[in-house]
């Protein structure tokens, strides 16, 4: 799978990213159904 991404053949839908504070904020929009593709945290 990962050379798949590298390659360029496979790209995943990112919806929204939030920052690991908003974590609660992120869980809401999620669960609310509101997504349309994967939610990223940033932990760093």
């Amino acid at each position: 799978m990962n050379e798949l991404v590298e390659s360029g053949k496979v790209k995943p839908a990112i919806d929204r990213t939030y920052p690991l504070e908003q974590t609660a904020d992120a869980l809401r929009y999620l669960g609310e159904g509101h997504a349309r593709g994967k939610i990223v945290i940033k932990v760093v």
